[in-house]
């Protein structure tokens, strides 16, 4: 038990090299763990996969760039899912640098949709009539921040093109092919089959939880590690179909999707660095129980 007790008196300096050589290290020896999606990562998926080609989902960016590491991986491998199967993001944000946000994450599925586009042809795994190189106002529209929160998601209930008269762009949405309806009549809420949210904090996927009533679509989110405990009951509840909870989620996600991205590379760093932390708290608690052991024993 002595060398509990050394460990007890351990300068703390110690103990941040090891976490730090924990993260550093796999960064520059690189390996991969294995990958198991979960059934909340597998519920958007799955979700997705079954919609028709040329439907519409609604992609809401809510966080700023503190919280991209986690959110922007996944946000891109869905983008990339999207365009495999030629549905058609319509993106919002009630974040004002969300805007920016999905613009480098469109970039970035497009980049990587272009490059695996022979590839999955080749293999029968895109949908037919699927494009190779995505449009704006055709395959996706960015319409940009809108301030207001859960007002500005009711008024999309009541009225999804009166907020947007334009994308981020300028370019009015009258006149866009991707949202045209069958009928000739207005675009509307009831033609989006899927809202999705990366939420960071307020005025994310609860503001459109708060007005399901009105929109009655199916809804999903993508989250901070620590919003999962949070966003877990809305799973529960059936309110969300799935959630991609912060940097492992989106592991899961390009894993789904076939991609090794920043979420994929992330994950062994994170990995290596959560054990190295449990043994530190093991250790500490070892050295508690010993040096109770020696209290008690010295005042029997």
């Amino acid at each position: 038990m002595d060398i509990f007790l050394k460990l007890k008196n351990l300068d703390r300096r110690w103990v941040y090299l090891c976490v730090a050589l924990s993260v550093i290290l796999p960064m520059i020896f690189k390996f991969e763990l294995p990958i198991y999606p979960g059934a909340a990562v597998k519920g958007i998926y799955n979700k997705i996969e079954s919609l028709e080609p040329g439907s519409r989902v609604f992609l809401s960016f809510d966080f700023d760039p503190a919280a991209e590491p986690e959110l922007g991986p996944g946000a891109i491998a869905i983008f990339v899912q999207m365009f495999r199967r030629n549905i058609k993001p319509v993106i919002g944000c009630n974040w004002p640098v969300g805007s920016e946000i999905a613009e480098q994450c469109l970039a970035k599925a497009k980049e990587i949709h272009l490059a695996t586009y022979e590839e999955y042809l080749a293999k029968g795994k895109l949908v037919p009539n699927c494009v190779k190189e995505p449009i704006s106002g055709r395959d996706y529209v960015n319409l940009g921040y809108k301030p207001g929160g859960i007002i500005h998601v009711k008024n999309l209930c009541t009225d999804f093109m009166g907020p947007y008269p334009q994308d981020r762009e300028g370019t009015p949405t009258n006149n866009m092919s991707i949202f045209k309806t069958a009928s000739g009549r207005r675009f509307s809420m009831s033609d989006i089959e899927l809202i999705i949210s990366y939420t960071a904090g307020t005025n994310g996927i609860e503001a459109f939880i708060s007005n399901e009533i009105f929109h009655k679509r199916p809804m999903a989110a993508g989250c901070t590690s620590v919003n999962i405990p949070r966003f877990t009951t809305y799973l529960q509840t059936g309110q969300l179909v799935g959630m991609i909870g912060g940097l492992p989620g989106a592991a899961e996600y390009e894993s789904l999707v076939g991609h090794k991205g920043d979420g994929r590379a992330g994950m062994s760093p994170q990995s290596i660095a959560h054990l190295v932390i449990m043994i530190f708290i093991i250790l500490g608690n070892l050295a508690f129980i010993a040096e109770n052991r020696k209290t008690k024993k010295k005042k029997a």
